[in-house]
C-alpha cells in the first residue's frame, strides 16, 4: 500500500508539469533548428502544427525558462529579414522619390543583414546604410556609408571575417568605399555554469 501511495504521488507530480508554447508561427526550418538546439541541451520538446503551414514548439513549464535562455544565447529562432522583393511589392500607391529612396535603403540593409546572419558563428546582424541624396551638379558630393553591427556566439571569433564582410557590403552598395564601412562585433557572454547541488 505504501509503495502504491508513493507511485501515485509521483504520477501526480509529473502530471502537474504542463506543456506550454515556447514559440508559435515558425516556418518548418526554424522550428527544426529550435528543436535541435533544445534536444542537444537535454530539453524535451516537440512541435505541433500552427496556422497556415507554420509550427509551434512545445516544452514543459518547468523547462520554459531554461529553454528561453538557451535559445536567446543561440540566437534562435532567427530573425526574419525582408528582402528587396518584399519591401518593394507593388501596392498601386504612388510614393515620392524620397520615400522610395528610404525604402530602398532599408530593403538593401535587410538583404545584406540576412546574408551576414547566415555566416557560421553569427547570431544576428544589423546593417545601416546611408545613401545621400546628392545633387549631380553640386561641387561637393557626400559619400555613401554603411555601419554593420554583428552579434556573435560567445565561442566564435569573427575577427578574420571582418574584411570579407566589408567586401560584401562594398560590392552590394554602388559607390561605397571601404573606408566608409564600419563593422563592429559584439560577442555574447558565455553561458552561466550550473552550480552543483550542495551535498
Amino acid at each position: 500500500m505504501a509503495a502504491c501511495a508513493v507511485l501515485a504521488a509521483a504520477l501526480a507530480l509529473t502530471g502537474c508539469d504542463k506543456e506550454t508554447t515556447l514559440h508559435a508561427g515558425l516556418e518548418e526550418r526554424q522550428a527544426n533548428l529550435v528543436m535541435a538546439a533544445l534536444i542537444d541541451a537535454g530539453i524535451g520538446c516537440h512541435k505541433t502544427e500552427g496556422a497556415e503551414g507554420t509550427w509551434n514548439i512545445m516544452v514543459t513549464e518547468s523547462k520554459f525558462a531554461e529553454a528561453v535562455n538557451l535559445l536567446e544565447q543561440a540566437g534562435l529562432p532567427r530573425k526574419t529579414h525582408q528582402g528587396i522583393g518584399e519591401v518593394f511589392k507593388k501596392t498601386g500607391m504612388i510614393s515620392s522619390p524620397n520615400e522610395e529612396r528610404i525604402r530602398f535603403m532599408d530593403a538593401l540593409a535587410q538583404d545584406i543583414a540576412k546574408t551576414i546572419s547566415s555566416i557560421d558563428g553569427v547570431v544576428d546582424a544589423r546593417v545601416h546604410v546611408v545613401l545621400p541624396e546628392n545633387d549631380p551638379f553640386a561641387r561637393h558630393v557626400l559619400p555613401s556609408s554603411a555601419a554593420v553591427a554583428i552579434r556573435s556566439r560567445w565561442d566564435a571569433d569573427l575577427t578574420d571575417i571582418i574584411p570579407s564582410v566589408k567586401g560584401l557590403v562594398k560590392n552590394a552598395i554602388e559607390g561605397l568605399s571601404p573606408e566608409k564601412i564600419m563593422v563592429t562585433v559584439f560577442r555574447d557572454s558565455p553561458p552561466k555554469q550550473k552550480q552543483a547541488p550542495a551535498k
